[in-house]
């Protein structure tokens, strides 16, 4: 890991810390935590000489794609105001959006991050009567 990917790690760690938020911590470097029904993900990585933060809240496995849901997932997309919902070829349904990381702040960084899981916990349920598939929490909890 690079010295700037390092100090980037280190800021996420105290805004975490700020926020009172505890998470775990992957070998990959990768931070995550429950929020209501969702598993929200932290990833920092370089690509073209930046810096970035990505946030994922996972939100059901195992769905069923249909047109019905990707046209849901599309209007839905111009609703929020920051992030799109992605549908993974592995059936995975998530929530997710990508801040620079150079000059990253504390206001940015937690208006984000609050962002990201509340809309992953709001939309699980409603998302799962259209795709099917297991909730986050469902798939912790050996559901």
């Amino acid at each position: 890991m690079s010295l700037d990917l390092r100090a980037l790690a280190d800021r996420v760690t105290d805004y975490l810390g700020r926020m009172d938020i505890d998470t775990e911590t992957t070998d990959e470097g990768i931070f995550f935590f429950k929020h209501g029904s969702t598993v929200v993900m932290m990833s920092i990585f370089e690509q073209d000489n930046h810096r970035w933060v990505r946030f994922v809240a996972t939100m059901l496995a195992d769905v069923t794609p249909s047109m019905e849901l990707l046209a849901r997932l599309l209007r839905l997309n111009t609703d929020v105001l920051l992030g799109a919902f992605l549908l993974f070829e592995d059936g995975t349904l998530a929530f997710s959006h990508t801040l620079l990381g150079d000059h990253l702040d504390f206001e940015e960084f937690e208006y984000a991050l609050t962002y990201v899981a509340q809309v992953g916990d709001d939309y699980d349920e409603d998302l799962q009567v259209l795709a099917g598939g297991r909730r986050a929490e469902d798939i912790l909890l050996g559901g």
